[in-house]
């Protein structure tokens, strides 16, 4: 507690009861005697004024304002008797010392002022610091702080810090040597200011402020647990980066992610944000409990939601009230069950989007081919625009090219129909694809009769079944496996008149001598179609159900129809299967001259045009019509240009929607019938209460907004608690969210706790500074960059890191912000700086995970070699460490100290263990980018001095000193020297990484820079955040 480390400030001023008293009586009282009613002793309960203070049967009240000797929690904690002493000996906790004691005392004696914990009070704007002299509000807050505890603050830091400090913070990527010396030589007054803008629009801001929130998401690439396998969730991250690059405000990028799916008119976008609270680990083991898993999942929703937004440990009241934060075993039910609602099921399915699950083109694919759609419509529309002279001409055309096309053999002819309908009352209709689409009712048995007009020879009729994704099975039938069965096809046909219209006489059958089909089920061939057998088994069948494909049958005549002129054919299809519901979905019936022609050829697109030309004008869609002007000018001479550039642009269209791959990412949903909650006790999914909680808040929260009317009779949902925890009412998730933002910033929170702002958790160092940004953030429109740019404009944040003896005396952990914090990158952005620094790293945002460098057989052994690691190459090598693949329960192993991303975490590790300099200097990657930095300065013009000077300021954002430039000259001789002696270590250290060395470059001086730049990459200047 920072009360407690400057005891000697806190002893002189009055006692508060929230700094001093509360996280005392949470420490050593409230496990016993705090809000946990069922494991509270004595009925004592000092978390609540009113209880602390009321009479006692069996003595004094436990606290008597302004009567410290009337005060049994008094007698108790400084009592001589052990057996009488608060809190006992084996409680696990310590007994108050005198100075606590004391403290106590005081309290008591001045009236015993008891206030709510200061997180559960909303933030107020509190005025500025009236005497402090400060241009920035938030050096106001500071420095008064400094003042109290007779500190001053550190002089500016110099330009060359101050820029590599911020790029890393903001970007985590080091600036260029020109970038630094862009900056050094621009003196106008607002150069910082136009840094830090240029900064927080780079793309690479994205790619730096989703880490963090990766980690507190738990997202990784595989499932976890001992299977650990592959899933589908970076569209999701990418999702992220995006957010964070266009400042999408705060409370819509919480809104979005807990509950897109469940706002008006969701888009795709939208419900890919809901992937957050799929990020947990799912058990798919064998033999497990599907409900098990189910609850465990909804278990991570509830405790994740609540660290994130709440800063809460909602985990303590999984199995009891909470032992210290005034929260009870029903309320953490209660919001158990806003995410108890989603159709997931628990099981153990391994596929890599475990449903509920959306099927999703990435964004930049789909932005790729609406350009190219928007491009082709334009240069369509030219081509179609109307012209009256070629629309003569085009009139022309169409009947040559009709009367040719009679003349020649025909292959398919799809036929159009004039008449279609549906015995059992379902809806037929006639597509522009010539598909016939069969929608609404669905009887358990039905019958199609079509009528078309067509002419010529026809030698066999073909029905294809389509895929119809609008149907129950989602497949070529009605029912609900997508299967039909067509028990017979009859097929008759008379002459038509010339004027179009039918002649009077009976139509007549034809008979059909063989059939064939693309797919057959078993003991249902295409030819019990034509055997004149209506029976309930008898009949042709696809696979509809299992392959969910396209087929079809060819039906061959006994003797090919030959008629003088135009023909009327009659169609019916009869499904009378003794399975219900078994007609087809979609389909297109074709006819051919020749007996010879096979079912798997295309009717081609002439046919397609003579059906169109068939058609009477008057008869023609506006659509039709169209494809019928297109189809006459493709061969006109005077549209050659725009015919060519819509080829160009199909041909890229084709290249693009092929490379637009759909991939599956897990989502939240909403069930139909909502699922009832139960408090489960102990937390364990079997053995349930009868104790029924609906979705709600905790208790020491303000309320849920009331439901509108319209949703009188419902719960709330998702979206409801999202909007709670981004409204003006709700006192954590402002000032939670700008506490890790500081975090990111200065590498400590304003409350070092940031995922518990309850009992137990630190104070605040700076409580009237984290409620003034966190106003300052809502009322901004929760505006994470201009947040972002107040922290880092600040002359605190812009002071020097040098430190005295006085203030590692006075305050050695730099709460008061004193000089900036130093402190080491993390072994991620180490990465990043090292592939930036030597020139190899691929700037290219988002897309699937990568596999880059990585020790051999890591995997095999963690898996039971199960999991074997297959590198990528080339580009793929140079990502940023965001797009490293990240198998659960082994990461990466370069990335010291991260998170483990198994369950949230929102407090990062530093690292300083010996194996990540054994990795800086040895791993694969860190040489090559030190091989890498060396060919780029041996390519420089100039001396070697000016080379080293250059390498070592693209390591360390400034320029070496004399006696160091002096000092690196010596060790570059010194190591040319020895790979002129042994040229075969200089060809192997050149050889080390996939990347080819520049075999213009002297091997001997190469290899000699190398080991110079492994130097600089690992010097504690290029290690750390100034």
């Amino acid at each position: 507690m920072l009360a407690l480390t400057f005891t000697g400030v806190a002893r002189a001023e009055p006692v508060d009861f929230g700094r001093d008293v509360q996280p005392l009586l949470a420490d050593r009282c409230f496990h016993c005697h705090g809000p946990d009613a069922k494991h509270r002793e004595a009925e004592l309960r000092l978390d609540v004024r009113e209880a602390a203070l009321a009479a006692r049967a069996e003595g004094l009240p436990a606290v008597t304002p302004g009567k410290p000797e009337e005060s049994a929690l008094l007698a108790r904690v400084s009592s001589a008797d052990a057996e009488l002493r608060m809190p006992p000996e084996d409680s696990g906790r310590k007994p108050l010392t005198s100075a606590e004691v004391a403290l106590l005392r005081r309290w008591i004696e001045s009236g015993a002022e008891w206030d709510r914990h200061w997180s559960f009070e909303p933030p107020r704007r509190p005025p500025l610091p009236a005497d402090v002299t400060a241009r920035h509000p938030i050096d106001a807050f500071i420095r008064n702080q400094l003042r109290t505890h007779g500190l001053a603050p550190a002089e500016p830091a110099d330009k060359r810090t101050l820029i590599r400090r911020v790029t890393l913070d903001l970007i985590g990527l080091p600036p260029t040597v020109d970038e630094v010396e862009a900056f050094v030589a621009d003196d106008s007054p607002d150069a910082y200011e136009k840094l830090v803008d240029r900064l927080l629009e780079s793309p690479h801001y994205g790619e730096r402020m989703a880490w963090p929130w990766l980690d507190a998401a738990r997202y990784a690439d595989t499932g976890g647990y001992q299977g650990d396998p592959d899933r589908t969730m970076w569209p999701w991250r990418d999702w992220v980066v995006r957010a964070m690059n266009d400042n999408m405000p705060f409370d819509q990028f919480t809104v979005e992610q807990l509950a897109g799916d469940l706002l008006p008119d969701a888009t795709l976008e939208q419900r890919l944000a809901t992937g957050f609270n799929r990020n947990h680990m799912h058990n798919a083991e064998g033999g497990r409990i599907a409900e098990e898993t189910r609850v465990e999942n909804v278990f991570d929703r509830v405790e994740t939601t609540g660290t994130v937004w709440l800063g809460l440990t909602l985990q303590c009241a999984r199995c009891h009230d909470h032992k210290f934060d005034p929260t009870s075993n029903e309320d953490y039910f209660g919001f158990f069950d806003f995410f108890n609602q989603t159709s997931e099921g628990g099981g153990t399915d391994r596929s890599t989007a475990v449903p509920p699950s959306l099927g999703y083109v990435p964004l930049e694919q789909r932005n790729r081919l609406e350009s190219l759609d928007r491009r082709l419509a334009e240069a369509r529309q030219r081509l179609l625009a109307p012209a009256a002279e070629t629309d003569q001409r085009q009139a022309k055309w169409e009947g040559d090219w009709l009367q040719q096309w009679r003349s020649r053999p025909r292959r398919w002819q799809p036929l159009r129909f004039s008449a279609a309908r549906s015995s059992g009352g379902a809806k037929v209709e006639q597509r522009d694809d010539l598909a016939v689409h069969v929608t609404g009712n669905r009887p358990e048995k039905d019958s199609y009769e079509l009528t078309a007009r067509t002419f010529g020879t026809i030698s066999q009729l073909r029905l294809e079944a389509l895929v119809d994704p609008q149907s129950p099975g989602k497949s070529v039938g009605r029912d609900e496996l997508g299967n039909f069965v067509l028990s017979e096809l009859e097929l008759s046909w008379r002459p038509a008149s010339n004027d179009g219209g039918a002649e009077s006489g009976e139509f007549q059958p034809l008979a059909f001598a063989s059939a064939e089909a693309s797919i057959s089920q078993g003991g249902y061939v295409a030819g019990q179609a034509i055997d004149g057998k209506l029976e309930p088994n008898n009949g042709w069948a696809p696979s509809g159900h299992t392959q969910k494909e396209p087929s079809w049958a060819v039906f061959r005549l006994r003797e090919p129809l030959r008629a003088e002129g135009d023909i009327e054919l009659s169609l019916r299809l009869r499904f009378e299967s003794q399975h219900t519901h078994h007609a087809m979905a979609l389909f297109r019936v074709s006819t051919s001259e020749s007996s010879e022609v096979r079912g798997d050829e295309s009717a081609g697109e002439d046919a397609s045009l003579a059906t169109l030309l068939e058609l009477p004008a008057d008869r023609r869609s506006e659509q039709q019509r169209l494809q019928l002007r297109e189809r006459f000018r493709r061969t006109q001479p005077e549209y050659a240009p725009v015919v060519a550039e819509l080829s160009e642009l199909q041909r890229e269209r084709d290249a693009a929607a092929r490379a637009a791959a759909e991939v599956r990412v897990m989502v939240m949903d909403t069930i139909g019938k909502p699922r009832p909650t139960y408090v489960l006790v102990k937390g364990l999914y079997n053995n349930v209460t009868d104790k029924q909680v609906s979705a709600r808040v905790p208790g020491m929260l303000p309320p849920l907004a009331p439901l509108p009317p319209q949703r009188a009779d419902s719960t709330p949902n998702r979206l409801d608690l999202a909007r709670w925890l981004v409204s003006a009412d709700n006192p954590l998730t402002a000032r939670v969210t700008v506490n890790r933002l500081w975090q990111e910033i200065f590498g400590r929170g304003i409350v070092t706790t940031p995922g518990d702002f309850g009992l137990q958790g630190a104070r605040p160092s700076h409580p009237e500074l984290l409620d003034w940004l966190a106003v300052e953030f809502v009322e901004s429109g929760w505006d994470v960059k201009r947040l972002l740019k107040l922290i880092v404009t600040s002359e605190t944040y812009c002071q020097s890191a040098r430190t005295t003896p006085e203030l590692l005396e006075k305050d050695p952990d730099n709460a008061l912000l004193a000089r900036s914090p130093r402190r080491r990158l993390p072994s991620w952005m180490l990465r990043d700086q090292a592939l930036s620094i030597g020139g190899l790293l691929e700037r290219k945002l988002g897309g699937p995970p990568v596999r880059p460098y990585q020790p051999a057989g890591v995997w095999a052994e963690a898996t039971f070699g199960k999991k074997q690691y297959a590198m990528d190459a080339g580009e793929k090598l140079y990502r940023r460490s965001l797009y490293t693949f990240w198998r659960r329960i082994i990461g990466p192993t370069m990335f010291f100290d991260a998170a483990k991303r198994q369950t949230c975490e929102v407090q990062p590790s530093l690292t300083n263990t010996p194996l990540h300099a054994l990795t800086t200097l040895n791993d694969v990657g860190y040489v090559e980018a030190a091989r890498a930095l060396a060919a780029r300065a041996l390519k420089r013009p100039g001396t070697a001095e000016e080379r080293i000077a250059w390498a070592f300021a693209s390591a360390t954002s400034r320029p070496p000193e004399s006696r160091e430039l002096s000092l690196l000259s010596r060790r570059l001789d010194e190591y040319v020297r020895r790979f002129r002696e042994q040229p075969a270590a200089a060809e192997q250290l050149l050889a080390i990484g996939a990347s080819p060395p520049d075999a213009a470059l002297d091997a001997a001086e190469h290899a000699a820079f190398t080991t110079l730049c492994n130097t600089l990459l690992n010097l504690d200047e290029t290690l750390v955040r100034p």
